[in-house]
């Protein structure tokens, strides 16, 4: 393993300033009388400062530090107001370690402050001195904030995320040590790897328990190698080989198992040691991810059934209808009801009518083609659009889910039952043509369907 140092970057500032640059908290150096020295861009972003507007400035300016004498008045992690250089304040947490040695070359430069913004939590929670609010927030408490994050495809969307705080540091090491030490202590997995040849020369405890290796194994191994999807890579690399880093982009890792965990990924370009490589650090959000996926799912699922509810139906069909537009391509509309179902419910009582209403929905998906779209209009309607077929194709595929509701058999609380179910079918027509007048079209048909006997397909002709 190549050690992390302090010395040796290409244009003289030490090390430390650069990893700082890239982390998603305010950091700080300042001297022992608080005159702050260097900050990265999170801390003049969250301050209300242009770039390069803090070096030389007080930390009394800003309302972080209340004893003038340079000693940290609060204990280290408590929530308090901090003044921003327009005169507004945010909540914010603060933790402060001995820092030892030189800084560019200069002496003097004695404390290293961390500065997490936490406003969003006590806009919330009210102002912590209140009795009922919360007194303090720990350093390494877990923190709610909205960040924009970037897909592989290139697509930009807002989620929520949780994130911890760094942890102090209280004891007193070199520069070099101390910076492996933040290294180590982030809550986020971090890697550091050779810019020509992938190989990894560095990684925190917690990129490789995500990877699910030894560090030991993972140095010296190649970073590609933990990438799921190759194009997701190749986009990273798009983005590194035009000189832009990549921010929160939603990436998709392989543990050593196989197993795919996702990611909020984070690459920039740094120089160790004379050393051109690339600093990434993965946050892993897999739960986060599914727990969205699963309340889109949700929102988009009729509960009884499990199939497209009306409004991801009608969402979904217009894609369809819009597609068959634009390639002049045929698509058909049915619509289908079950046959006396308040009959059904009355004779054996509404739970039997939604296990009827789920083996319905489940026999119309074991026809349909995958690529069918199958939805609940409400009530014992549903509906259905087959893309690429015409009206006369799609009454073969009607006629099939008739015939096969009609010899299911449903379980009642005395025995079993049979159903059946009428079906109107109606075909797109003209370039103008609209979702709802095709769906209308077909409800003519089923009226017709209906009004002839039930149990039976009709096809939408003129006149209807």
């Amino acid at each position: 393993m190549v050690m992390i140092s302090g010395r040796g970057v290409d244009d003289g500032r030490d090390i430390a300033f650069s990893v700082f640059d890239r982390l998603p908290v305010g950091v700080c150096l300042v001297t022992a009388s608080g005159i702050i020295h260097h900050a990265n861009p999170a801390l003049h972003d969250l301050l209300g400062c242009e770039a390069g507007g803090l070096p030389g400035r007080s930390l009394c300016e800003f309302e972080l530090d209340h004893s003038g004498s340079g000693s940290w008045a609060q204990a280290s992690g408590d929530a308090q107001r901090a003044l921003r250089n327009d005169g507004s304040t945010r909540w914010v947490t603060v933790a402060e370690s001995p820092w030892i040695g030189k800084a560019d070359g200069k002496t003097g430069i004695s404390r290293l402050l961390t500065v997490t913004d936490v406003d969003s939590i006590f806009q919330q929670a009210g102002d912590p001195r209140d009795a009922e609010a919360p007194a303090e927030i720990s350093a390494v408490d877990a923190l709610l904030y909205e960040a924009p994050i970037g897909t592989a495809e290139g697509a930009t969307r807002t989620v929520s995320l949780t994130k911890t705080a760094i942890h102090e540091l209280t004891e007193s090491r070199p520069n070099e040590e101390r910076l492996e030490a933040i290294l180590e202590q982030s809550p986020i997995g971090v890697s550091v790897s050779r810019r020509d040849d992938g190989r990894i020369i560095f990684v925190n405890t917690r990129f490789a328990e995500l990877i699910g290796l030894p560090r030991e194994k993972l140095i010296g191994s190649r970073a590609r190698d933990y990438y799921l999807d190759s194009h997701q890579r190749l986009r990273v690399l798009e983005r590194l080989r035009g000189g832009s880093g990549v921010t929160n982009m939603e990436v998709q890792f392989k543990r050593a198992d196989g197993s795919p965990f996702w990611t909020l990924f984070t690459v920039n370009q740094a120089v160790i040691q004379g050393m051109a490589v690339n600093l990434a650090w993965i946050y892993d959000y897999t739960e986060r991810r599914s727990m969205e996926e699963a309340l889109r799912d949700m929102a988009s699922r009729d509960p009884l059934t499990g199939i497209y509810n009306r409004r991801s139906f009608m969402d979904m069909a217009r894609a369809q209808l819009a597609r068959a537009h634009r390639f002049h391509e045929p698509l058909s509309v049915f619509v289908l009801d079950v046959d006396h179902f308040k009959r059904i419910n009355d004779t054996f009582g509404h739970a039997t009518g939604d296990d009827a209403l789920r083996m319905v929905a489940a026999g119309c998906q074991a026809i349909l083609r995958e690529y069918d779209i199958l939805g609940r209009l409400g009530g014992e309607e549903f509906v259905v659009v087959l893309p690429g077929a015409t009206a006369d194709e799609s009454r073969v595929v009607a006629e099939r889910v008739r015939r096969h509701l009609a010899r299911m058999p449903i379980e009642a609380t005395d025995g079993t039952f049979r159903l059946t179910a009428s079906i109107g079918i109606a075909g797109l027509e003209g370039a103008t043509d609209t979702l709802e007048r095709a769906i209308h079209r077909a409800d003519l048909a089923l009226y017709r369907a209906k009004h002839l006997g039930r149990n039976r397909v009709a096809v939408f002709e003129p006149g209807m």
